[in-house]
């Protein structure tokens, strides 16, 4: 009988434990503040991609396409893959001639977060391509750099592991899906930050 009574007790903390790592995380945003370097439209559209991703269990479209990122064992070019599937996603759902800004990083990152036409909450923070500042950054945690042909073709950068952008080890993802780096990256001015 007491055997009976330390089986069903060991039973029940196991599914309390199972219920508890498995419950949803809400994700912490700077209580309201801004990182040194985050715009206000960054740092709202963090706080109510956070929020909404509170409400549901379910995982937000982003996060399932982004769940490699910058993991051991992918490539740079896997990471670099996977954000233009998340973008190309996001524009299939929030249709429009506008469904969003497309300039500065921050504008892509804010975009993923729900500042989008529809509103709609693609990947919350924290995740491995988020910074504090609200924005994409590499797997060295550099910000990377978004060049829109139109808007439907974005080539992306990463400044690679030396993490100074325009340099010989940059990767850059043109917006037809082809890796160029080294002599082959683009000298095209105009693609360099101001």
């Amino acid at each position: 009988m007491r055997a009976k009574i330390i089986k069903m007790v060991l039973l029940l903390l196991a599914a309390v434990a199972f219920w508890w790592l498995g419950r949803p995380q809400v994700p912490q945003v700077n209580e309201g503040k801004a990182e040194p370097g985050m715009s206000n439209a960054a740092l709202k559209a963090m706080e109510e991609a956070a929020r909404l991703r509170a409400q549901g269990s379910a995982e937000l479209p982003g996060e399932e396409i982004l769940k490699e990122y910058a993991r051991p064992g992918t490539r740079p070019e896997d990471d670099l893959h996977s954000l233009a599937h998340a973008f190309s996603n996001l524009l299939l759902v929030v249709k429009g001639g506008a469904p969003f800004r497309m300039g500065a990083n921050e504008e892509f990152a804010a975009a993923l977060m729900g500042k989008n036409a529809n509103k709609l909450v693609f990947l919350a923070p924290p995740h491995a391509c988020l910074n504090a500042q609200g924005q994409l950054v590499d797997r060295w945690q550099t910000p990377l750099f978004f060049h829109v042909r139109d808007a439907g073709r974005i080539d992306i950068r990463t400044a690679g592991p030396d993490k100074a952008m325009w340099t010989e080890d940059d990767l850059q993802r043109q917006a037809d899906g082809q890796f160029v780096r080294g002599k082959e990256l683009p000298e095209d001015r105009m693609m360099s930050p101001k």
